[in-house]
């Protein structure tokens, strides 16, 4: 009897709740529905096995992912933010493709079959607007001739869309491209250039026994639309920052005021100006001048540290920097009464108190030579951009 009392007391003391009460007892024992999922935008794709598709987008790719194996893709060499995909074969069932990038945003594909796609590269970077088609210039080639392609920064990547045509730099210019057919079976394929000023030239190729023009400057105005837009810039490899970006802050380094070193010698001037700091990357500006009437020719600029004292009988110890890029690299004349302004940009790095950071610029056939020494104090004031 007394066990049936004690069962029965726990509806009592339920019912003798306030009413407030057990609406909020009862209702947290009720299963929460889930959010609304978002649906994420997709984009239509079309590759092809004669010609390779690039995909510029606005940070580092950090996981790709093919729907089948019908798909090929990689990431452009030399670049972070480029990846390249074409079809493995003549032909494969509709497939996806998913890319994840640094800034944590994904980007869906629903892949498909075209010999001859239209769109050979798309800019994912504008915001809020969709892929935009980047622009392409049409090239004939010869087998019986060799066209030869100009571009205004030294040459990183070079993308073939299949094995009808040939290219390699040419010998002793990392600037200029060579370009002919294999035979004159050649069929329609396409072209893909990446340049150390990370600008990305496509071309859609043809053949032609007698090709009208057998050389190209791609740094003329004229041909400008060969690049790829403001928003696709290509992010090397060997530094976090977006090319584009890399140019500005070397602007602002340029047109700060200020010193770290600077020498005289035989009417040539070299300056350090203050240097600049962003993003784990340090901007080295070094302005130069040409006070007398015969050209300097630049030969090579060369960054090391260097012990400040070197001991008697001790090997005199220097650890040579190699810059991941040069604004203003490719200029090398500096003509009579003129100057050159260049910056030349590494990874993060100090120097120890007994040791120098030396610069050292060296005349092309020349004795006009000269050397700066910058402290670890010089680093350490390094200033931001905006």
């Amino acid at each position: 009897m007394r066990i049936v009392l004690a069962l029965c007391t726990l509806p009592l003391s339920l019912a003798a709740m306030p009413a407030q009460a057990q609406s909020t007892t009862l209702a947290s024992t009720r299963p929460i529905a889930p959010a609304a999922a978002a649906k994420l935008s997709t984009y239509p794709l079309y590759v092809s096995d004669q010609k390779t598709t690039h995909l510029v987008f606005p940070s580092p790719v950090t996981y790709v992912d093919l729907g089948s194996a019908g798909l090929i893709a990689a990431k452009a060499t030399g670049s972070e933010n480029i990846v390249r995909v074409k079809a493995a074969g003549s032909g494969f069932s509709e497939t996806n493709m998913t890319v994840l990038t640094a800034s944590g945003k994904l980007y869906s594909f629903v892949v498909g079959y075209q010999r001859n796609p239209r769109q050979l590269g798309l800019d994912l970077g504008p915001p809020n607007a969709g892929p935009a088609k980047l622009p392409v210039l049409p090239l004939y080639v010869s087998d019986q001739k060799t066209t030869h392609l100009v571009f205004p920064y030294p040459v990183t990547y070079v993308d073939l869309g299949n094995s009808g045509i040939l290219a390699a730099k040419a010998t002793g210019a990392d600037n200029i491209v060579r370009v002919k057919a294999a035979s004159n079976r050649l069929t329609e394929t396409n072209m893909t250039v990446l340049t150390s000023g990370g600008k990305l030239y496509m071309f859609v190729v043809n053949y032609q026994h007698d090709p009208k023009v057998l050389s190209l400057d791609l740094s003329t105005p004229a041909n400008s639309t060969a690049q790829a837009g403001s928003g696709s810039e290509a992010i090397l490899s060997n530094t976090p920052i977006p090319q584009g970006n890399l140019d500005a802050y070397s602007q602002q380094a340029l047109a700060r005021g200020g010193s770290a070193a600077s020498d005289t010698k035989n009417q040539f001037s070299v300056r350090a100006g203050s240097v600049g700091y962003q993003q784990e990357t340090l901007f080295f500006p070094l302005h130069l001048r040409n006070r007398s009437n015969v050209t300097y020719d630049v030969d090579f600029v060369k960054f090391y540290i260097q012990d400040k004292k070197v001991a008697k009988r001790t090997a005199e110890q220097a650890i040579e920097l190699t810059p991941t890029y040069v604004y203003n690299g490719n200029l090398k004349k500096i003509e009579a009464a003129g100057k050159l302004q260049q910056v030349f940009v590494f990874k993060k790095f100090t120097i120890p108190d007994q040791k120098n950071l030396v610069v050292e610029v060296y005349e092309k056939g020349g004795g006009r030579n000269i050397k700066l020494k910058l402290s670890n104090s010089d680093l350490l004031r390094a200033r931001g951009f905006r």
